[in-house]
C-alpha cells in the first residue's frame, strides 16, 4: 500500500502491469528518446545495439588511432609503479574481437571479474600478450577467503596471477577491515595477485576516506560520476589519495549520459583525463564505435572545463535517468535499489538487454523488482528526483 499522498495517474505512483507500462513507452518513446519509456521499448523489442557512432570526422580520427598513429599515454599507477594507458577497458559486455581492437589500438590494462561473464573472452584476447598488459580482477567474494573462486577465475583468464586484486567495497567499516588485507597477503605469497585495490559504487566518499586512511590499499576505483554534486563530494578524497600517491581507475565515468549522446560522452572523458588525481578511465567496450570513440576523445591533450552542453544534458536527463550516484536510500522491502536500477538504466542502455538481465540475475533474488510494493520513499529521498520504483518495477518487468 502506497503512502503517497501525491494524485495519481493510471500509470505514474502504482503497480504497472506489463501491458501498461509497454503502452506508456511506446508513447514515451514517439516523444522523448532517452526516457524511460524509449528505453523500455527498445528492450522489449529485443534491439541488440552499440552504443551510437561518431560522426564521419570524428570516426577516421579514431581509426587512425586504433592503427597506432598517435600512442595512447601513460600514466603511473601510484605507488604500484605500474604505468598503464590512460584509458583502459572494462570486462561487461565485451567479446574478443573488441577486446583485440582495444589491445591493438596501445590499451594496456583491463578489469574484469566472473560476474561479468566474459572471462573466456578476456582469455582469447589476451593469449600471447600476458607480459605487455595489466589485469584487475573484482574478488567478487570479498569478506572471505575464497580460494576457489580465485583460482577458477585466473584458471578462466589463463593465467598465473593478476596485476590489481581488488574487493568490491561500499562502507567504511568494510574499508577499514584488515581481513582483506590478511587474505590479500596469502594471495600475494602465492603470488598469484601484486597489489590490493578497493572497487565501490555506493557511500563511495565515505567509504574511500577511510580506505584512504586504512593506509594498505595501493589502487582506488570509484565510481566518478558526470552528476557535479558527486564530483564534489569526491574531490578531497581523491586529492588526498594524490598526495598519497594512490592510483586511481575511475569508472562509470558517463553515468547518466544517453549512449547517443557522443560528444557529451567524449567531452566528459577529456574533463575526467584532466583531472591529475585520475590515473586511468575504465570503460567496457560493448562494440567498436565506443571503442573508436572513447578513443577519440584520449586523442588530443584532456580538457579542464566542463561543456556547457554536457550541463545541458545533464539537466535534461535529471529525473529521467539515474546518475549512479550510489546514494539509493535502504527499502523497507529490502529491494536492492541501486543494482537494480544500474541494471536497467546504465546496462540496458550502454551494453543491451543481455548484459542488463545478466547483471540483474547477478542480485539475491528477494533484493530484486519483484519485492518492490511502491511505498514511495525511494523516490522521496532520491537527489536526483527519479521515480525510482517505477524503473524498479520496469527492471522486473523487462529482466525478470
Amino acid at each position: 500500500m502506497s503512502d503517497r499522498g501525491d494524485s495519481k495517474s493510471s500509470t505514474h505512483g502504482k503497480r504497472l502491469t506489463r501491458r501498461s507500462f509497454l503502452g506508456t513507452a511506446v508513447g514515451a518513446a514517439a516523444t522523448a528518446a532517452g526516457s524511460l519509456g524509449a528505453a523500455t521499448a527498445a528492450c522489449a523489442r529485443e534491439v541488440r545495439r552499440g552504443p551510437a557512432s561518431a560522426d564521419g570526422e570524428e570516426l577516421a580520427q579514431a581509426g587512425a588511432t586504433r592503427k597506432g598513429a598517435a600512442p595512447l599515454p601513460k600514466r603511473t599507477l601510484g605507488r604500484t609503479g605500474i604505468k598503464v594507458t590512460a584509458l583502459s577497458m572494462g570486462g561487461i559486455g565485451t567479446n574478443t574481437d573488441v577486446l583485440r581492437a582495444g589491445l591493438d589500438a596501445g590499451i594496456n590494462f583491463i578489469h574484469c571479474a566472473m560476474g561479468y561473464g566474459t572471462l573466456a573472452a578476456t582469455a582469447e584476447a589476451i593469449a600471447g600478450r600476458r607480459n605487455r598488459l595489466f589485469l584487475g580482477l573484482k574478488y567478487e567474494r570479498a569478506g572471505a577467503a575464497d580460494w576457489d573462486y580465485l583460482d577458477r577465475a585466473l584458471r578462466a583468464l589463463a593465467v598465473d596471477y593478476v596485476d590489481v586484486l581488488f574487493f568490491p567495497l561500499n562502507s567504511p567499516e568494510a574499508a577499514r577491515d584488515r581481513a582483506h588485507l590478511d587474505f590479500f597477503t596469502e594471495v600475494k605469497k602465492q603470488k598469484k595477485a601484486r597489489f590490493i585495490g578497493i572497487t565501490s559504487h555506493g557511500n563511495i566518499p565515505p567509504t574511500l576516506q577511510a580506505a584512504v586512511a586504512a593506509g594498505f590499499w595501493d589502487v582506488l576505483m570509484p565510481s566518478y560520476v558526470p552528476a557535479p554534486p558527486e564530483r564534489e563530494a569526491l574531490r578531497p578524497v581523491l586529492d588526498q589519495a594524490e598526495k598519497k600517491k594512490l592510483g586511481v581507475v575511475a569508472m562509470k565515468t558517463i553515468g547518466g549520459i544517453r549512449p547517443d549522446a557522443t560528444r557529451q560522452m567524449q567531452a566528459t572523458i577529456k574533463e575526467v583525463l584532466g583531472d591529475s588525481s585520475v590515473t586511468t578511465l575504465c570503460k567496457g567496450m560493448t562494440s567498436y564505435e565506443l571503442l573508436d570513440s572513447c578513443l577519440a576523445a584520449v586523442a588530443g591533450p584532456p580538457k579542464g572545463a566542463r561543456t556547457a552542453s554536457v550541463h545541458e544534458h545533464l539537466a535534461a536527463q535529471q529525473g529521467e535517468t539515474c546518475f549512479l550516484c550510489g546514494n539509493c536510500p535502504s527499502c523497507p522491502r529490502g529491494v536492492n535499489c541501486f543494482d537494480v536500477v544500474r541494471a536497467f538504466d546504465y546496462y540496458r542502455a550502454h551494453a543491451g538487454p543481455e548484459v542488463a538481465r545478466r547483471m540483474y540475475g547477478l542480485i539475491p533474488a528477494d533484493q530484486r523488482g519483484s519485492a518492490c510494493d511502491d511505498c514511495g520513499q525511494c523516490e522521496r529521498k532520491c537527489p536526483y528526483g527519479v521515480n525510482i520504483a517505477r524503473h524498479v518495477q520496469a527492471a522486473h518487468l523487462m529482466l525478470g
